[in-house]
């Protein structure tokens, strides 16, 4: 099916934190370059040359690491498909770009290509517990108190939840919506990581949170610039709450 310009609106990429990703505002620049080109080949405002498949090909980004950007991997994807896309409409090279004569009637906007939530969709439930590639969890330095059962991360026989799980937790990352600004939830999962570590260890008095606070936390909204997006993130301090209750009743 062709794309249109709500499948450029809506897209959504996974947002990477501690390894390189492509700078947000210079992928968002060029998506909204392919938007307004799919807008005027449908019978829309046309607001100068269209873009072209060899443009988006040779499209360069700014790199990131150790801030949010998005998954180099994803985005590559979708670009492949919008300059295949941008083919078959005929623009191919910049120095042939024009504007067809006879635009496409306009099509009805398809659902995102990205399964995650959008506005009007209902809200994914909880996610599942994030996957835990580097083992049983490091043994205490000093006997911490024994749970009378496992924590909810690791009923079922799933490994339990490790600090490095909350670190490495990812985010979808939204454009046009509302989404929860992205240094606070960064922040706070710091501070959640620092608080599983010193559970696990036995250590409660050293933890800066508590599962009442995870319940309560609050973030600065986004809109018209990337923000993670608040249904996922609500999901994760919700399953995040009950593993640090389950610590804390253990007491």
């Amino acid at each position: 099916m062709p794309l249109t310009p709500a499948d450029i609106r809506s897209k959504q990429f996974n947002t990477v934190r501690l390894r390189a990703g492509y700078n947000e505002d210079d992928v968002d620049v060029l998506l909204d370059r392919v938007e307004a080109t799919l807008v005027g080949l449908q019978g829309g405002p046309r607001s100068g040359p269209p873009i072209t498949a060899e443009e988006v090909e040779g499209a360069k980004f700014r790199t990131t690491r150790l801030s949010p950007g998005y998954d180099e991997e994803e985005v590559d994807h979708f670009l492949d498909v919008v300059a295949a896309d941008l083919r078959a409409h005929g623009l191919v090279r910049p120095s042939e770009a024009a504007w067809p004569e006879t635009a496409r009637p306009l099509q009805a906007p398809q659902a995102p290509r990205n399964p995650r939530h959008h506005p009007g969709e209902a809200a994914p439930g909880p996610p599942p517990p994030p996957p835990n590639p580097m083992g049983p969890p490091p043994v205490p330095t000093g006997p911490p108190p024994a749970p009378s059962e496992p924590p909810p991360s690791a009923r079922g026989g799933r490994p339990a939840l490790r600090p490095e799980d909350i670190r490495n937790q990812q985010f979808s990352t939204t454009r046009l919506t509302t989404g929860y600004n992205e240094e606070e939830v960064d922040a706070f999962l710091d501070s959640a990581e620092t608080t599983l570590e010193a559970l696990l260890h036995g250590h409660s008095e050293r933890a800066p949170l508590t599962a009442a606070q995870v319940d309560r936390v609050q973030f600065s909204t986004t809109r018209a610039r990337p923000g993670y997006d608040p249904a996922q993130v609500d999901a994760f301090l919700d399953f995040l709450a009950q593993e640090f209750r389950h610590y804390e009743e253990a007491r």
